[in-house]
């Protein structure tokens, strides 16, 4: 059983909402099913609160959703952002000799089409800010927009350098997520909720570095698009991915915070307050992975239901299949049923 892979296997169903939001409103309930079906999701997963959608899957409804809109944004700003835009910002970056002058002409860009929010770039003590500003107090906020705006930002100068660069630390002026999990595999770096503005803090150093980018090398981002800008590797400086990371080599294992404290070098008390600082808890990191896992499994094999349960560390398959109801709203079976008739 190979688990050696660093990408998160799922992403919340808030993303999911978020993209049919304006299939909705624009192309009525047959519009969202048409978008779903073409994605492989399974109708079902609307009526669970705490459904998961694969990497894959999300990149598919992504893309459908954008060309039905014919809105790279999916109808998340004022403005519709046409089919073509990011291909032709990236365009005006590639002669940029920095990441910094590429993140102004990012900034003028985007200011060029937005008319409910702008952006402000700004550079102090050896950081660099980009904050989306609301152009009226009182402007709506939707928090799936502030997180790809901030994604983009992110996706783009890491693709410009060629390395994933690490954040100093993310603001959002939204209140701390359900979903919040989510952010550690979005987001290299710290994040705070409840703040004044939407910002994203690079390094001055990383901003400042030199770089040269082809065009042949930019269609090949546009291609896998979002997928390269909106999922990164696991933030290594948090102890969720250092959790995660441990579990998924021993998850077959009945690993205890303890174990995972001694593999540490650190406390019990220590890594508790750690996992709190992050909003999440030891149970719920380890309860997540097993679930990413599973997810992934009924979506893309044909591993029985018994077998999975014990590759996850559960002693039956009801114990496993009482879990995965927990987590999903779903049994097992259901949920692969429901997938595959998505297909």
């Amino acid at each position: 059983m190979n688990l050696s892979w660093q990408r998160p296997l799922t992403v919340s169903s808030h993303f999911l909402h978020g993209m049919l939001r304006f299939i909705r409103t624009r192309h009525g309930e047959e519009g969202a099913a048409q978008a779903l079906a073409s994605a492989a999701i399974p109708q079902s997963l609307l009526n669970q609160p705490d459904a998961r959608m694969t990497r894959e899957q999300y990149v598919a409804l992504y893309r459908t959703v954008a060309a039905t809109l014919d809105d790279e944004m999916l109808g998340l700003w004022s403005r519709p952002i046409r089919g073509g835009t990011l291909k032709y910002l990236m365009l005006s970056l590639l002669d940029a000799p920095t990441v910094l002058v590429a993140f102004n002409r990012f900034v003028r860009f985007w200011n060029l089409l937005l008319d409910d929010y702008r952006l402000q770039i700004s550079t102090k003590n050896d950081l660099v800010r980009l904050a989306l500003v609301e152009r009226t107090p009182g402007t709506p906020v939707t928090p799936l927009g502030h997180e790809l705006m901030m994604k983009l930002a992110h996706g783009m100068a890491s693709w410009l350098l060629g390395r994933e660069i690490i954040l100093h630390r993310v603001e959002f002026n939204f209140a701390r997520p359900r979903h919040v999990e989510d952010y550690a595999f979005l987001y290299p770096g710290p994040v705070h909720f409840d703040s004044g503005v939407t910002s994203i803090y690079f390094l001055y150093q990383d901003c400042a570095e030199l770089f040269k980018r082809e065009k042949h090398e930019l269609w090949a981002f546009l291609k896998r698009a979002p997928g390269d800008w909106t999922f990164t590797a696991f933030y290594h400086g948090s102890i969720v991915a250092k959790a995660r990371e441990y579990l998924e080599q021993n998850i077959a294992q009945p690993v205890t915070i303890r174990d995972l404290a001694q593999a540490l070098h650190t406390s019990v008390r220590t890594l508790n307050r750690r996992f709190a600082d992050e909003g999440t808890s030891f149970q719920l990191v380890k309860d997540g992975l097993r679930r990413d896992i599973a997810v992934h499994r009924l979506t893309n094999s044909n591993t029985s239901v018994a077998v999975l349960a014990f590759d996850l560390g559960f002693s039956d398959a009801a114990g496993f299949c009482r879990a995965f109801k927990h987590w999903t709203g779903s049994s097992p079976s259901d949920y692969r049923k429901g997938a595959r008739e998505g297909e």
